[in-house]
């Protein structure tokens, strides 16, 4: 919480060397790189939570979409038409807007079926894109058909055993020093607790986080106090897999007992305001959260369930919606929701002694942004000007480990416009093979000519 008027970052192997003020500097010998940033602002790189970058391609197409059309058409039909080769690119498109709009970090859910590729197609992307990311595996194998919202397809349904070998080959692949692939039990209704235990427990042993959506909708409250007596959190401590590497999404529906069971556990929270309003799914208690030191970061969910990757509308929004909620203008501030996307991610992640501020001895992941841009400016109240104004491309250039991989709003490697026609041709082949191309020509009130 400390900001410096007029300062400097020393980077050096990757890590932050030394922050501090102009005043302190010194002589900087002549070898030593510089940089000028002037009428810039450097700061932490962002912490998405939580997304699925491999939906990218799958903006607009569930706009309002009713209940019975997304079982038809919508979620399985999709997944069973996304291979890995279309993950690749919708991620590549989804990691391009995280980037060059500031993120750093990202934690990221991918389907593990029906086509096993798919989590290696989005590492493939990551790795070519240099993101920092937490890369969970999603797997489920309930076969409990009591509730049409839970009902998962036999084609879906996986042995516990064989969920882990993938996560450990994928491990074996793609594990690097900024990539690390984690297990992921989708939640407590789509998975035995055979199942949430294994994938817990190869989180155990291989030091990776473990994650699941847990607590993210109205009917996943009503169907888990149906079948379990109590809330999904209350389960998943009863299965013992709340923890200090756990991070679960979304987080909604907790009561009292469960936000203190959760800070006790010191599991992480990602708290996603733009898709849980997209669905209609509730308002988290976030100043309860906040209140019990709950390690709490932000997320922007996935492309398909948000319609956009950006971080400063979903910081914006953790703020503007509590304080609706709450009837209280003078919840939160801009400054609160900017530490949610930064050190709270982190937290959120437990990688906040490595990512999260600009400290010596952290990763040199941070970003430039152009305080110049006429929604920043007036620039005395910078910080609300990010926050509420929410220019996300007054982001310029982005470094991670000091390396810099976006270059005045520009990927310095890959090429968006390629990006953009492969993402187009991508989603094209998807809705043509779903049939969902139809039901949006239909949808629709206006006449297209």
């Amino acid at each position: 919480r400390r900001a410096i008027h007029k300062g400097y970052v020393w980077i050096k192997d990757g890590r932050i060397s030394d922050v501090g003020s102009m005043s302190t500097l010194g002589s900087v010998p002549n070898k030593v790189k510089r940089r000028s940033a002037q009428n810039h602002l450097i700061m932490p790189g962002l912490v998405n939570c939580h997304t699925h970058l491999s939906n990218g391609i799958m903006r607009g197409i569930y706009d309002e979409m009713p209940l019975e059309v997304w079982f038809s058409k919508g979620m399985w039909p999709v997944l069973d038409a996304l291979d890995g080769n279309a993950a690749e690119t919708a991620a590549e498109l989804s990691i391009l807007e995280l980037m060059t709009t500031g993120v750093t970090t990202v934690a990221a859910g991918e389907m593990g079926t029906a086509n096993k590729d798919v989590p290696d197609g989005v590492c493939s992307a990551l790795e070519r894109a240099g993101l920092r990311a937490v890369l969970s595996r999603i797997t489920m194998d309930s076969p409990d058909e009591s509730s049409s919202a839970q009902f998962i397809p036999a084609a879906y349904r996986e042995n516990p055993s064989a969920a882990a070998a993938e996560v450990l080959r994928l491990q074996k692949r793609f594990n690097s020093a900024r990539l690390m692939v984690a297990p992921e039990a989708l939640g407590v209704l789509r998975c035995t607790a055979e199942m949430v235990q294994t994938m817990h427990q190869v989180s155990l042993d291989t030091g990776s986080q473990f994650v699941m959506h847990a607590a993210s909708s109205q009917d996943e409250r009503d169907e888990s106090r149906r079948r379990f007596g109590h809330g999904s959190i209350t389960e998943l401590e009863r299965l013992g897999v709340l923890g200090p590497r756990t991070l679960l999404a979304h987080g909604v529906w907790l009561d009292t007992r469960e936000i203190e069971l959760v800070a006790k556990r010191q599991t992480g929270i990602s708290h996603n305001p733009v898709s849980n309003a997209y669905y209609a799914s509730g308002v988290a208690n976030l100043p309860g959260m906040i209140e019990a030191n709950v390690r709490l970061g932000l997320g922007t969910d996935g492309a398909s369930t948000n319609n956009s990757q950006n971080v400063w509308e979903t910081m914006k929004m953790s703020v503007l919606m509590q304080k609706q909620w709450r009837e209280q203008a003078s919840f939160g501030s801009a400054e609160l929701a900017l530490e949610l996307m930064t050190i709270g991610g982190a937290r959120a992640l437990h990688l906040d002694d490595e990512i999260g501020s600009l400290e010596v001895g952290k990763r040199a992941d941070l970003i430039v942004v152009d305080t110049e841009r006429l929604a920043l400016s007036p620039s005395q109240t910078v910080v609300s000007n990010l926050v509420y104004s929410n220019d996300p491309l007054a982001v310029r250039d982005v470094y991670i480990d000091g390396e810099r991989l976006v270059e005045n709003g520009r990927h310095v490697s890959i090429d968006h416009g390629s990006v953009i026609t492969r993402a187009r041709e991508a989603a094209s082949t998807v809705l043509g093979r779903t049939g969902l191309d139809t039901y949006l020509t239909e949808r629709t009130t206006w006449t297209w000519e």
